[in-house]
């Protein structure tokens, strides 16, 4: 994120998509927490969340800002 917004001169008026990981559970190190292997269900819940933020990259680039994060804030049941 640093090298994007040096790239645009310190800017951080541009639209993104954040993909959040939650709370290390218990008093883990967040370092760890982040950098384990994820374990079936976390892969799967990565794996549809990025094909989510594959269709929210589509639909902004084909109908605009508003309809991509109308489909982003939209709640959608996980399937696998």
């Amino acid at each position: 994120m640093r090298s994007i917004m040096n790239h645009l001169k310190g800017n951080r008026d541009f639209p993104r998509l954040r993909i959040g990981i939650g709370r290390p559970p218990g008093k883990m190190d967040p370092a760890s927490f982040v950098l384990r292997t994820f374990n079936r269900q976390e892969r799967e819940e990565l794996d549809f969340t990025l094909q989510n933020g594959l269709e929210a990259m589509r639909i902004l680039v084909l109908e605009g800002f508003d309809k991509s994060a109308t489909f982003v804030n939209s709640s959608k049941p996980l399937t696998v």
